[in-house]
């Protein structure tokens, strides 16, 4: 391996035996073609040389942590900005189109609730769900359905731009419930939280917010003391992190978004 003194003092030779070579002209005897021989034998020796030189030097930049995309910075950094940014959780009773929704956690920039609820589902709770959302089954025994409390969930969403990890399901159960009990739309402006990690770091994947959460230093509960609270708290942690170009949201293995009840977070 050619240390920098080495690769400059080989560069030199080379640079000097071309040079050398460029200038001998034509060989006009066997004695000259065997010169022009090992000069180019030499010359080959040096090329390859430093090509391994620069092979393994390449191989140490394409090592390098990679860095965070200042476009990605900067959106975490202009949605912080937003006087109306709320984060949202939703808890379910599973994944499939007929799920209920069981919880409706949605905080403002600072962490205040602008609304949080529980609401009775038409099954018991399994003992998985209890273990993924730390919701019991007799704590929703005297909750509200969903459909009575509609008027006051459309009216914390209005106005607000809204961070959820995972937008795209938590709208879809917020529309098949709505549909189920034949309820108004709720029209809700924001964006996937997920996406945009996933695009800050780079990864093929979707990554746990409870993974994130842990290489930021703000490690979410395990469940099944987990709790729908503690991951709208971990998606403020996490995009003050992407406002802050914060390492530990590149530092992500591969990650599957499927989850029952939030179980992927």
């Amino acid at each position: 391996m050619l240390n920098p003194h080495d690769f400059s003092t080989t560069s030199t030779e080379l640079t000097t035996l071309l040079a050398t070579e460029e200038g001998a002209g034509s060989p006009t005897a066997v004695v000259d073609l065997e010169a022009h021989f090992r000069r180019r034998a030499t010359l080959d020796q040096f090329l390859q040389r430093l090509e391994d030189a620069l092979s393994r030097m390449r191989r140490r930049v394409e090592h390098l942590p990679r860095l965070p995309r200042m476009e990605h910075i900067r959106w975490a950094q202009a949605v912080l900005a937003f006087p109306n940014l709320a984060f949202l959780e939703v808890d379910t009773d599973g994944l499939q189109s007929d799920a209920d929704i069981l919880r409706i956690v949605l905080v403002d920039r600072g962490g205040t609730p602008l609304y949080a609820q529980l609401f009775k589902p038409r099954r018991p709770l399994t003992r998985q769900i209890t273990h993924l959302t730390a919701i019991h089954q007799e704590i929703v025994e005297d909750a509200p359905p969903l459909a009575d409390a509609w008027e006051h969930i459309t009216s914390a969403f209005a106005g607000r731009y809204v961070l959820s990890y995972n937008l795209e399901f938590d709208q879809t159960k917020l529309h098949e419930n709505a549909e189920r009990y034949s309820l108004g739309p709720l029209t809700m402006i924001g964006a996937c939280l997920m996406q945009q990690a996933q695009a800050y770091a780079g990864s093929y994947s979707y990554p746990k917010l409870a993974t994130i959460c842990a290489n930021i230093g703000f490690p979410l509960p395990d469940h099944p003391k987990q709790t729908a609270f503690d991951r709208v708290v971990g998606q403020i942690h996490l995009l003050e992190a992407m406002a802050e170009a914060h390492h530990g949201c590149l530092s992500l293995p591969g990650a599957s978004p499927t989850r029952a009840g939030r179980a992927g977070r």
